[in-house]
Order: structure tokens, then sequence, then C-alpha cells
């Protein structure tokens, strides 16, 4: 049984070889990721068919010590959802449709302190991950 959404995930082009180890049950001829995706600094890959969101494999590539982002649509069992991963701290939140990390209201106006603080450490592990991206270019 499956249940399949569209996912983007992005990565150090330096971290192609080890994200294809981890990831070796998803290749296809020896290769997951087309190398001309991205630019010289950072592989953008698209999934079209992510199994359940890649909930698997993102967790492996998060025990692994890799850094990446990634944006799933919904599948018909669960939302949109964000992932952000520096060095492997994993941080997860719910989405919009638009891929920006929310927290909900609740009946009586309050929001998730854990929510919260998950959505503000998404936010600060891709500032990092876009920084140590940059510095790569330099």
């Amino acid at each position: 049984m499956s249940d399949t959404c569209y996912l983007h995930i992005s990565f150090p082009r330096k971290d192609l070889p080890k994200f294809n180890e981890v990831l070796k049950d998803e290749l296809y001829d020896g290769v997951f990721w087309d190398d001309e995706m991205g630019d010289e600094r950072q592989v953008d890959a698209i999934i079209y068919e992510a199994n359940y969101g890649w909930y698997d494999q993102i967790h492996e590539l998060a025990k692994a010590g890799l850094t990446f982002s990634v944006y799933h649509g919904a599948g018909s069992e669960y939302g949109p959802c964000v992932y952000a991963c520096y060095r492997g701290e994993l941080v997860v939140c719910s989405a919009d449709w638009d891929g920006n990390p929310v927290v909900a209201i609740g009946p009586s106006g309050g929001v998730s302190l854990d929510d919260y603080l998950h959505c503000k450490r998404y936010w600060e592990l891709i500032a990092r991950i876009e920084a140590e991206t940059q510095r790569r270019a330099a």
C-alpha cells in the first residue's frame, strides 16, 4: 500500500555521493539525482511520487548527519510538511500549500508552544543551511 505526494528536496552538491549512498534503495541505474539539477553549490530535486512523504528516507538522511531542506505536499493521510536538517539536527513542521511552516490556532485562540518552537527552529536551521551554502560558493 502506498500514499504518495510531491516532494522537493535541496542539499549541498558536495554531499551528493553521501545522499546516493543513504538512498541506495531509491536509486535508478545507480543514481537518484540528475547532476544538472540546481547549481554548482546545491542540488534541487523533485520526486513526484514520494511514498508517505519519504518519512523513512528523510529520517535516514538525518541519522547520517546530512544537511538538507524538504517540502512535501499532502497525501491522502497527511497534510503538507516542511523539514530542515542541519548536520543531522532535524526539525519538522506542518506547512501551508506554499511550503511555509504553520502553527495551528486552537478553538480557544491558543497555539501549541511546541509547534511554535519547531517552526522557529525551522527558520533558524534554514538560515544556517543558506549561510553554509553561500560560504561554499565564495
